[in-house]
């Protein structure tokens, strides 16, 4: 498990005080899922976390990755192979994992609960409620519905620069970035640390004012590999994560982000109702996909508390692909168009 642990965490750079704070809440509440876009590094820092308390006296320690799963009853099955404990025939599997656990020391580490956050939420609330040694440590793109969620965000520039600049020179780049340079495509980036890291790669082979110029077309920015091949299938490209998202959205949230990308900027839920919503998606429903986008942070709201939110460009070009393949761009576009003349 140490040595997945340190695989997962390698390079993970601007984290350290997200993960003294993770720490210290996982110590005190002992359910806690961190949450957060995808490629914002959530596997990586919960590694990171589970890797500084392997030292310590666990009676079972292990991880599980719940990525391939989709049978929700098959949760207890993956928990109970992850800590190698076998819990007794005569009992359904949740409640033998819990006798088997009992009252041990047990460190559990429950990668990508996103595709059961509903199944993975309620097995992990009761498993801690029956085990009071048991700490588990989940990650997850959706919020789930229990207490203990840790929200993960970009980083801020000042961050995620140093990132750029180390995953550069481990890419192979023959000098670090001009520093205006790397802070210009570090915000122009959002701060995403996979996009931050697929960005690194190309500076092995491009100049910095390039590549900011490369990621001024965010379209061409998505098919783009990340220089590790460690990472899991969807995490390879910023198509592969956004592609994960689409998965989990409902109809009604995928084609809100397909119209919403058409802002270039914020938009406020009004602007949102003004702009998307007609007879396949009336105000009502809108109303519901705006929270679920939300929920999935692929919207988040701007800092200055104004009530508007923005997407992220990648996110925004992804939509706007999509908003291509329905035949609707030119319709929302015209749309957008008219309500910003209007609003100005």
């Amino acid at each position: 498990m140490r040595e997945l642990l340190e695989t997962r965490s390698a390079g993970l750079v601007g984290r350290d005080g997200a993960a003294a704070e993770l720490e210290s809440l996982l110590r005190a509440k002992r359910l806690v899922t961190v949450v957060g876009p995808g490629g914002v590094g959530k596997s990586a820092l919960a590694a990171q976390v589970a890797g500084r308390l392997l030292d310590e006296p666990w009676a079972a320690a292990g991880t599980a990755d719940l990525a391939a799963l989709d049978v929700p009853g098959l949760v207890p099955h993956s928990l109970a192979r992850a800590l190698r404990i076998d819990g007794s025939p005569a009992l359904p599997q949740l409640p033998a994992l819990a006798a088997e656990i009992g009252r041990r020391p047990v460190l559990l580490v429950v990668d990508t609960c996103e595709r059961l956050a509903e199944e993975c939420a309620e097995t992990l609330e009761q498993l801690v409620e029956a085990c009071p040694a048991l700490h588990v440590l989940a990650t997850s793109r959706i919020p789930p519905a229990a207490p203990g969620t840790f929200p993960l965000a970009p980083l801020a520039p000042d961050s995620a620069v140093p990132l750029l600049t180390s995953a550069a020179r481990e890419a192979g780049a023959p000098d670090d970035p001009d520093p205006d340079l790397a802070y210009r495509i570090c915000a122009s980036l959002d701060g995403l640390p996979l996009a931050l890291r697929i960005a690194a790669g190309q500076l092995a082979h491009r100049e910095a004012d390039d590549l900011l110029t490369l990621i001024g077309r965010p379209g061409q920015l998505l098919d783009l590999p990340a220089p590790m091949p460690e990472l899991p299938h969807r995490l390879r490209t910023l198509r592969g994560s956004l592609c994960w998202s689409v998965r989990l959205c409902t109809p009604g949230e995928r084609l809100l982000w397909a119209r919403a990308g058409v802002f270039t900027g914020p938009f406020t839920r009004a602007d949102a109702v003004t702009v998307c919503a007609d007879d396949r998606l009336p105000p009502d429903d809108l109303a519901v996909a705006f929270d679920g986008l939300a929920a999935h942070s692929l919207i988040t709201p701007v800092p200055s508390g104004s009530g508007a939110f923005r997407m992220s460009a990648a996110t925004r070009a992804y939509g706007k692909q999509m908003l291509e393949l329905l035949g609707e761009d030119a319709e929302f576009r015209r749309r957008c168009l008219a309500h910003c003349l209007q609003e100005a």
